[in-house]
């Protein structure tokens, strides 16, 4: 399974720098004569759209190079029927051509969260915005990397004074800043006076990543793509690298851990912060008894969760204990593997359905363990304890260990 990694902490993101980062990196010479004779055909504009070589601070890259003559989409609804036609015309799936629809139904909805009545699509209504997502979503389904995990490194955004319809702006564009905020995604400082992520990238972003994430994944780099904006930029090449990667292990994958030490805190309050933790979609949460100041009794409470949600997680924590200050780390988390199958067991000439959790790790077997669910409700119906019934369930439905490996 293909992994892609986005990393537009140097120059932010546009639509037209993610497609030309995708064609450096696969190389395909396909996507853009489809593209353009799709554009032509069912558009109302005449369109030239190539990539060509190019450089940024002496760093090699592709550009495109686009040339339109024709209206602009007076509606998100026109936007959505052209990448309806485009997309079809590209013989694009119906779960990629339903990706397109939501990035402009993202862009759609911030345009409408910020001029609330008569929005209408200003910079975003072009058919250069069209040809951004059908190329970006045609070169993600070919090359495989829809079905694969695709991660963010946080987007810069820049600084200085954007230039648009409403007037001057500071950066980021109100547009892209909304679905930064609803989607929750990182950003990252930049001294650049200048719009580096626009928001057709963004929406992009919002709609392709599957985890955003702060530092570079624990893994192994297969091949890299460049895609470089318009602008000059003063401190940095103005480019968009796309990284191929698979990872170092299987089932390996990162966490934030949470961490705050109380000393003034009950049990029964940190019991229920636990809860709550839980509840708030914290993969585990757990105490750990440990010396405070003053040589005082004290907890160490953690909380294990996915990257982007640790502020949130920070904050609920701060409620539920009372903590003035929490830290946080980011560990590799390893995952074991696991199915379950299904068995009859037979007890007292009666059979029972129960499920056998497997585990693995890297094809080794790690436990098989009967689903203790079941056995409650075996033990309600036979009045056998549990541990009996998990004895007999082993002795009648595990199979022998043959693999000398499964033993480690």
């Amino acid at each position: 399974m293909k992994s892609l990694l986005i990393d537009p902490r140097m120059a932010g993101v546009a639509g037209d720098m993610l497609l030309a980062s995708l064609l450096d990196l696969t190389g395909d010479e396909e996507c853009l004569p489809l593209l353009s004779k799709a554009v032509c055909e069912l558009t109302h504009c005449t369109a030239s759209i190539e990539a060509i070589e190019t450089t940024s601070m002496g760093i090699g890259a592709i550009k495109m190079d686009i040339g339109l003559k024709g209206e602009r989409f007076a509606s998100a609804e026109d936007l959505a029927g052209a990448f309806k036609n485009i997309s079809n015309f590209m013989e694009m799936t119906p779960t990629v051509i339903d990706k397109g629809l939501e990035v402009i139904s993202v862009l759609a909805e911030a345009e409408a969260s910020i001029h609330k009545e008569d929005y209408h699509l200003h910079e975003i209504g072009s058919v250069d915005t069209v040809i951004d997502i059908a190329g970006t979503l045609w070169l993600l389904d070919k090359h495989e990397f829809l079905e694969g995990n695709i991660s963010c490194l946080p987007v810069a955004v820049g600084n200085g004074i954007i230039c648009m319809d409403h007037g001057k702006i500071p950066a980021p564009a109100p547009s892209a800043l909304e679905i930064l905020c609803k989607r929750s995604i990182p950003i990252a400082s930049s001294p650049e006076l200048f719009e580096l992520a626009t928001p057709t990238g963004v929406a992009i972003l919002a709609c392709i990543v599957d985890d955003f994430i702060k530092v570079y994944p624990t893994s192994t780099p297969l091949s890299t793509g460049r895609g470089a904006g318009n602008a000059t930029l003063k401190s940095s090449p103005n480019i968009l690298r796309v990284i191929e990667n698979i990872s170092s292990h299987e089932n390996n994958e990162q966490a934030v851990i949470i961490e705050t030490l109380v000393d003034d805190v009950s049990g029964e309050v940190l019991g229920h912060a636990l809860n709550e933790m839980l509840d708030a979609g914290a993969l585990d949460a757990y105490i750990t008894p440990a010396t405070g100041k003053k040589n005082r009794p004290a907890h160490l409470v953690s909380i294990m969760c996915v990257p982007g949600e640790e502020r949130d997680m920070c904050r609920k924590l701060m409620q539920q204990t009372g903590s003035i200050g929490v830290r946080t780390r980011i560990v590799d988390r390893f995952i074991a593997k696991r199915h379950f199958d299904k068995y009859k067991v037979e007890i007292n000439g009666q059979k029972y359905p129960v499920r056998i959790k497997i585990s693995t790790f890297d094809d080794h077997l790690i436990s098989r363990k009967p689903e203790f669910d079941d056995l409650v409700e075996i033990s309600k119906l036979t009045g056998l304890s549990p541990r009996i019934i998990s004895e007999e369930v082993k002795r009648q439905c595990f199979l022998p260990i043959k693999d000398s490996n499964e033993r480690d």
